[in-house]
């Protein structure tokens, strides 16, 4: 089960992490808090786009999991 935790207590260390979107929470996606644009006022990027998100435009947060063992299946 995944451990969703507020959004308020994710990582600002620029590590990528999977976040549910306030406006479409059916969607997950993979963001990082932008170090390097402290200050700015979106400062969530997500991966597959340039487009900054403000600190609100999220909810709650995971970590990735680990991946698996080598030479174990999934």
């Amino acid at each position: 089960m995944t451990d969703w935790r507020p959004i308020d207590s994710a990582p600002q260390d620029g590590r990528w992490i999977i976040a549910i979107h306030r406006d479409e929470p059916d969607r997950r996606a993979v963001i990082r808090w932008d170090p390097g644009r402290v200050g700015d006022a979106r400062p969530w990027h997500v991966a597959t786009t340039e487009h900054g998100y403000a600190p609100e435009a999220f909810t709650h947060w995971t970590p990735f999991p680990d991946p698996p063992e080598p030479g174990r299946a999934a």
